[in-house]
C-alpha cells in the first residue's frame, strides 16, 4: 500500500495533539490492520535502565492514552519508582507513527473496572488467575486454573493490581511516510498556555 501523507490534518494541525492521534487510531482499526490498538511502551528504573514492551491501547482521551497493566508487573513496577515513559505506535498499512513521551498514573479503580468488565470472560479469568512475569511452574496447570474460573458461574473479580493507566503527554510527534523518503513530521510540546507546533525535517 502506497504511503498516506497525512493529507489535510498535517497541512492544518489540529491545536490539540491528542485529536489527530485518536483520528489515526480510529483510521487504522477502520483500515483493518492486524493490531491497530498495540502500542510499544518504554518505561525506565529509578537508576536509568530502559526497558520497552507492546501493551494494548485501550482510549485516547481529551486527557492522554489509556493502557492496563498489574501493578506487580515489571513495567508496574517501573512506573511506581518512575513515572516518566514513552509510547510508539506505528500503523504499515498507512506507514504512520506516533510518538508520545509523558507522565504516568493510575485511574480511579472505577475506570479500571470498567475496561476490566469489557474483557471476554476468558481473558478476565487469565488477568485473575496468572501472575504476570513470575516463574512458571507448569503451563498445563495454569491453563486449567484459567479454564476452570472461565466456566464457572461466579463474577470474575477485577484483581487489585491490575490497574487503568493514564499517560499524560508532554511532547507529541506524528509521522507520515513519503516514497521520496521527505516524510511528513509535526512535533507537538506542552507549554504553561497549552501545546506548540512546529513541523521537523525528516
Amino acid at each position: 500500500m502506497a504511503p498516506d501523507s497525512g493529507g489535510d490534518l498535517l497541512d492544518h494541525p489540529p491545536a490539540d495533539p491528542l485529536a489527530l492521534v485518536r483520528q489515526w487510531v480510529e483510521a487504522a482499526a477502520h483500515d483493518g490492520g492486524r493490531d491497530p490498538f498495540a502500542v510499544s511502551l518504554a518505561t525506565a528504573t529509578p537508576d536509568g535502565a530502559p526497558s520497552v514492551r507492546f501493551v494494548a491501547l485501550e482510549d485516547v482521551t481529551d486527557d492522554g492514552l489509556v493502557f492496563c497493566t498489574s501493578t506487580a508487573s515489571p513495567k508496574g513496577r517501573d512506573i511506581g519508582a518512575n513515572p516518566r515513559v514513552a509510547l510508539a505506535a506505528y500503523w504499515p498499512e498507512s506507514m504512520r507513527q506516533v510518538r508520545v513521551v509523558g507522565s504516568v498514573a493510575p485511574l480511579p479503580d472505577e475506570e479500571s473496572d470498567r475496561l476490566f468488565d469489557q474483557l471476554p470472560r476468558a481473558a478476565q479469568a487469565s488477568v485473575a488467575t496468572a501472575r504476570q512475569s513470575e516463574p512458571l511452574e507448569s503451563e498445563a496447570e495454569l491453563h486449567r486454573s484459567v479454564q476452570e474460573l472461565a466456566s464457572s458461574v461466579e463474577p470474575i473479580t477485577r484483581p487489585a493490581e491490575w490497574q487503568a493507566m493514564l499517560v499524560t503527554p508532554s511532547h507529541v510527534e506524528l509521522w507520515a511516510a513519503s516514497e521520496d523518503k521527505v516524510h511528513r513530521r509535526l512535533a507537538y510540546t506542552r507549554t504553561d498556555d497549552g501545546w506548540t507546533v512546529r513541523r521537523l525535517q525528516p
